[in-house]
């Protein structure tokens, strides 16, 4: 009777065709299922490769699993290249990886999102892991490519970002993080690139002349700028000059007031975000010229920002503003009948994030200004940055 079991169960797998389940594989949402499926037999794994639109690795993937994979969309991985040993056999290296990157352009010709990091190691090429030939042919071989992400200290350098800035025309979305091999060089390409989104996270190569590169551009909506040392408000007086920039993002120790300023007669914004590593005193000044010269402002978070009862006031009459958050948790400059004003007077006014530790001092509020405060030991109600897409977990 087992054995007849067996031979049934088989014809009913057999009977099912690609197109079915294909069909099936994508009523599956949870990851662990999909994985299961794909262990069934050799038909249903190869469906799931067939099927498969993104791709996750941890490790160095051999060149011929990517062909398995033809209508990949999305595939990010944390070593690209295999480790090698020297001839002297007393110290590895990794190869360059532009013949991997050739094999992904020819394999995955849909590919829309690119996720490469590096470890930090030393043995890698003077002028990053991926070259301009690579990142080159992977641009015209994924015509679709729209999202690049490149992480690690030597993953790549001036000559290939430039030659992909270049070269794919439909890239819309650049992230840079922790990349010591960049600098202005690469923000003169990007500024003259279509490129809508950008982020800059510890490129301490990045200077303010950079800023100046990208304040040229015509199509960047989108720029976080964390940890990038060598930046001053010099170079955020240069932004000012942006005609298309509506979110910004600023995190570094040197973020003053005078650039705030600056930042403020960016007129199309409509997302800020400022979080300095250190205490920032914001003055009433440039709070009342951030409220009257950014009409179109939704979100403003100032995390480590201290500002008086006269700044909070300045939005009382604004007509965009959705969400607020001021993140300080020391002695405040403002009480309850500045955020009641604030939360009276301003009626696209959805929800104000105070710290925690403010709660009892607002209990009294008028009742319609209580019903949109909100109290946190971190500000994590607000909407995320629009470049929350990108994604470093497997």
């Amino acid at each position: 009777m087992a054995i007849r079991a067996k031979k049934k169960s088989r014809r009913i797998y057999t009977m099912l065709n690609d197109d079915v389940l294909g069909l099936i594989l994508h009523k599956i949402k949870c990851r662990k299922d999909k994985e299961s499926f794909s262990e069934v037999c050799k038909q249903w794994l190869r469906v799931r490769h067939l099927n498969g639109k993104s791709l996750r690795v941890l490790e160095t993937i051999p060149l011929k699993e990517l062909t398995r994979f033809p209508n990949l969309v999305d595939f990010g991985t944390w070593m690209l290249t295999a480790r090698r040993k020297k001839k002297n056999k007393q110290s590895w290296y990794y190869q360059r990886g532009d013949t991997r990157l050739n094999l992904i352009a020819k394999a995955c010709p849909d590919l829309k999102t690119l996720m490469v990091c590096c470890d930090d190691k030393e043995q890698v090429h003077d002028d990053g892991l991926l070259g301009p030939k690579g990142l080159h042919a992977l641009a015209n071989g994924c015509p679709k490519l729209s999202m690049l992400l490149f992480c690690g200290r030597k993953v790549v350098g001036n000559p290939a970002v430039d030659a992909l800035c270049h070269s794919a025309h439909n890239l819309k979305a650049l992230c840079l993080r922790n990349i010591k091999l960049i600098s202005d060089q690469v923000l003169r390409a990007i500024g003259s690139s279509s490129i809508s989104t950008l982020e800059l996270v510890s490129c301490d190569n990045v200077t303010d002349v950079g800023l100046g590169f990208l304040a040229t551009s015509k199509t960047l909506k989108k720029l976080v700028i964390d940890g990038c040392r060598k930046i001053t408000e010099t170079g955020l007086v240069l932004l000012r000059n942006m005609c298309s920039l509506e979110n910004l993002a600023l995190s570094w120790s040197r973020l003053t007031d005078a650039g705030v300023m600056a930042i403020s007669e960016i007129r199309t914004l409509k997302e800020l975000r400022l979080s300095p590593t250190d205490m920032l005193d914001l003055s009433d000044r440039t709070m009342v010229a951030l409220a009257e010269n950014c009409s179109r402002l939704e979100t403003l978070d100032l995390h480590s920002c201290r500002v008086t009862g006269a700044g909070i006031r300045a939005f009382s009459g604004h007509k965009c503003l959705k969400f607020l958050s001021v993140m300080y948790r020391s002695s405040v400059n403002f009480d309850q009948s500045d955020v009641e004003r604030l939360a009276l007077g301003c009626p696209s006014l959805k929800c104000v994030v105070l710290h925690e530790s403010l709660e009892r001092s607002f209990e009294s509020m008028h009742e319609n200004a209580k019903s949109i405060m909100k109290f946190v030991y971190f500000s994590n109600i607000l909407p995320p940055f629009s470049t929350g897409f990108w994604s470093t977990s497997p």
